[in-house]
């Protein structure tokens, strides 16, 4: 058969593809799986996450890929009996997907999203602000970890640098405080909830196709409770080594990083491994990361180690795919070395120490008895020590399947089915005496839960989309979590402490939710959305069970010649039980009448796209949030008996603090143009108590603006590429937040000349004080030495700042040198 013949043989082949906005990814990997060829593209040279409309009855594969193809400067060659290869129509240079300049994609009007829709939608007709940070993105700023990926590049979000020694995230801002210390979006990795949204703190570069973030309420209408800040999805990659992609990527990075409390220099290295195979029609994907850092303060040391992996299937009507994700990080914390010149035992505990007063007959004689009574005094004397604890693990894991299927050009059905767990041991479960809120939710994580998702969701698109156009979202969720929580109660005489004697607390809160959208489009250019959850929350107390979660929003899109304007405005209400997986537990025993925290609010903004990769973003939100949840000291303790040392101690509760109204605004702009690329964010934000709940008695007051908030957070981030070597540099920066004066607030507490009285409520003040703020720059520059072998070098923390976020005596690892080497093959 001659070669003229092989083409007209597959080109003429008849397929029946359904299905409206899908990607164009999808679209063309459904035409393989129909046509049953082998399709070859490189991404590079292709939008594949633009929305595309499947029309066709008995079409032919090259009329299906006119239509798909329009404008690509791509063109289909035929290789062989069952090959189509996608190759350039014109001198268009294909770079190394490690070098893709940094902020190309963003600021794209017409991409698929899967946030915020059940099936994936454009988000030209989203009327949210949505941002996406794409794997590439990632990859260029060398991002592993939260705080590295998010801030200054996602306008309104700021976490604060995550120690390695650390196993939760900490959330400064997402516009503004959504609860008090532990405010965090609901966290989804491919669509199934993480059982701790607080626990994820690692990103895997090499596997994250993209971040999708909402900032507010209003993604609870799709995603219920928890939802009451915003929504994270993870999306994972799924792609296979289509278009000459690698097979495998080897990365190794070495280095070292500056401490002011370590006598010379530490270690910190990196090492990855991942691999990929098949097309993308059927695809499979696994890999591994190694980290390790060593003591930049005395005693201290962390290696994790995470591992991924994935599945993909596509049939002509179908996708289905796979995830799976395990994350491990051991972790060694000493005391703060800011606190080597501040005695916090008193007096007579260290007598008790130093002299085991305890009566051995309580525990029974001999070296026994010795060693359980020296456990006990240990324990009892940690009650007093802030960031107590010493060894420290974390077991993640995440195991799912999703799927959709076209039953017509009309109907799109889809569902999730997943199970995400963690187990969590840490020495800190008895807090000290003034506990941060992440060390109370530090406290009330250790233990171990597990969270199965499951939701299905039916999608009708009725109408002409050139027109007039609905789409209509049913859909169904449930979910069941159960956490059993480690306690510890050394104040019982009738039960004798033995040495690591433990009591759980097993919680079981489930969430089941009807979802009903409407979304209404005319001509491409206005866009209506209406949406309510019904959920049962058996977390919910205080309002009942049961809840309603509306969102309303409207956006209008129009072109002119200069570019293309969109605005838009959406209103949402969230909601967070006060049991959660964050929250499982009151403070030391203490029994909190509180309820749910809520919030509700509008957001208003304008997106200007110039051209194909200039857009400026501009977002004001106006939010509400009430019975946000605080750990209150309320009184003082001091024991003593023939068992019992004299010790200083504070007690505390959760307490609802009242009204707190969040507004301020967001800004973003993208340029992207040859081998530059920049990208800038601003935000203020106003989060500020307007009204107390009657029982609340803590150190706010109305008009105090929230403690630990950044008034203003700001980032740059640059891109340069050329054929050979690339350079990313990356600048972010919050300022201006109210946080105790730690140091000062435990100093007072050692000294025996301040009463306990001055530590509890409104006394606190005097121990508030004024950060001006913390700036981050980082860089990494890539040369490539062969083909598929890259040298890169890398800074980190070029400023060398060690303390001051978010408080004064948290210490962070200082500036980070490091140089390595990817390999693709």
């Amino acid at each position: 058969m001659s070669a003229s013949s092989d083409e007209s043989s597959i080109l003429s082949r008849r397929v029946s593809l359904h299905g409206r906005g899908v990607s164009l990814r999808d679209a063309l990997d459904r035409l393989a799986a129909a046509a049953r060829i082998r399709l070859s593209y490189s991404a590079e040279l292709l939008n594949l996450s633009s929305p595309v409309c499947l029309e066709y009855e008995s079409a032919t594969v090259s009329q299906v890929l006119d239509d798909l193809l329009q404008n690509a400067p791509v063109r289909p060659v035929v290789l062989g009996i069952d090959q189509i290869v996608l190759t350039p129509s014109t001198n268009h240079a294909i770079q190394p997907a490690e070098q893709a300049p940094l902020m190309k994609q963003v600021g794209l009007l017409d991409r698929v999203v899967v946030t915020g829709s059940a099936v994936g939608a454009s988000q030209r007709a989203l009327p949210i602000a949505l941002d996406v940070v794409s794997g590439q993105q990632l990859a260029q700023r060398g991002a592993s970890s939260l705080s590295g990926a998010l801030d200054g590049v996602v306008p309104g979000l700021w976490l604060w640098e995550q120690s390695p020694l650390s196993l939760l995230a900490r959330y400064g801002s997402i516009r503004g405080a959504s609860s008090f210390g532990v405010s965090y979006p609901k966290v989804y990795v491919d669509g199934i909830e993480v059982a701790n949204s607080l626990l994820v703190t690692h990103l895997d570069p090499e596997s994250v196709s993209r971040v999708e973030v909402i900032r507010g309420p209003q993604g609870a209408a799709l995603y219920g409770a928890d939802a009451i800040s915003g929504v994270m999805n993870i999306i994972t990659r799924q792609d296979g080594t289509e278009g000459g992609a690698a097979r495998a990527e080897l990365r190794s990075e070495g280095g070292t990083t500056a401490s002011d409390y370590s006598a010379s220099s530490v270690l910190a290295q990196s090492h990855s491994l991942s691999l990929r195979t098949g097309t993308g029609i059927r695809s499979a994907r696994a890999g591994m990361t190694v980290t390790t850092i060593g003591p930049f303060i005395p005693g201290a040391s962390s290696q994790q180690i995470a591992a991924n992996g994935g599945l993909r299937f596509v049939n002509p009507r179908s996708v289905i795919s796979g995830t799976f994700r395990f994350f491990a990080q051991d972790a060694r914390t000493p005391t703060s070395p800011v606190l080597a010149g501040i005695d916090l035992w008193s007096p007579s505990a260290v007598a008790y120490r130093q002299g085991l007063i305890l009566r051995r007959s309580e525990f029974g004689p001999g070296p026994g008895g010795d060693s359980i009574a020296r456990h006990r005094m240990d324990s009892l004397s940690r009650l007093v020590v802030l960031d107590s604890s010493d060894r420290q693990s974390v077991r993640q894991y995440t195991l799912g399947v999703s799927g959709t299927f076209a039953q017509s050009d009309r109907w799109t059905h889809s569902a999730v089915v997943g199970i995400d767990g963690y187990t969590l041991r840490s020495a800190a479960i008895l807090d000290g005496a003034f506990p941060t809120a992440l060390d109370s939710a530090l406290r009330a994580a250790t233990g171990e839960a597990i969270r199965t998702t499951a939701r299905a969701s039916a999608v009708g698109q009725f109408g002409d989309p050139q027109q007039s156009s609905a789409t209509v979202t049913l859909a169904a969720e449930h979910s069941f979590v159960r956490d059993e929580t480690a306690t510890l109660n050394p104040f019982a005489p009738q039960q004798p402490l033995r040495p690591g004697e433990r009591t759980s607390l097993v919680e079981t809160r489930s969430n089941a939710g009807l979802i009903g959208q409407v979304s209404a489009s005319f001509r491409e250019s206005l866009f209506l959305s209406g949406g309510l959850r019904v959920e049962r929350n058996t977390g919910l107390s205080g309002l009942g069970d049961l809840s309603a979660l509306p969102m309303l929003g409207v956006s209008a899109v129009h072109s002119f010649p200069f570019g293309t304007v969109k605005l838009r405005s959406a209103y949402g209400k969230g909601i967070r039980p006060p049991q959660t997986s964050s929250r499982a537990g009151t403070l030391m025993g203490l029994s909190g009448n509180v309820t749910p925290e809520q919030q509700s609010g509008i957001e208003a903004g304008a997106d200007l796209f110039i051209g194909k990769f200039i857009a400026v973003h501009a977002t004001r939100f106006d939010q509400r949030a009430s019975g946000l949840i605080q750990p209150v000291s309320v009184y003082s303790a001091a024991a003593a008996s023939d068992s019992l040392p004299h010790y200083r101690r504070i007690m505390y509760q959760l307490q609802n603090v009242g009204e707190i109204t969040n507004r301020g605004w967001e800004l973003q702009g993208t340029l992207g143009n040859g081998p530059w690329s920049i990208g800038t964010t601003f935000s203020q934000v106003d989060s500020r108590v307007t009204k107390l709940a009657a029982r609340y008695t803590g150190d706010l007051k109305p008009g105090d603006r929230m403690l630990e908030v950044p008034a203003r957070t700001f980032g740059v981030n640059a891109g340069y590429v050329q054929s050979k070597w690339s350079m990313s540099w990356r600048l972010s920066r919050a300022s201006d937040w109210i946080n105790y004066d730690r140091l000062a607030l435990l100093s007072a507490f050692a000294s025996q000349s301040h009463d306990l009285s001055e530590f509890v409520g409104p006394e606190l003040r005097s121990y508030w004080r004024t950060y001006d703020g913390v700036t981050r720059v980082g860089g990494r520059v890539g040369v490539s030495l062969v083909r598929g072998m890259t040298f890169t070098l890398d800074g980190e923390n070029l400023l060398d700042e060690q303390r001051g976020e978010p408080d004064n005596v948290t210490v962070l690892p200082g500036r980070t040198l490091s140089a390595g080497l990817r390999v693709r093959f």
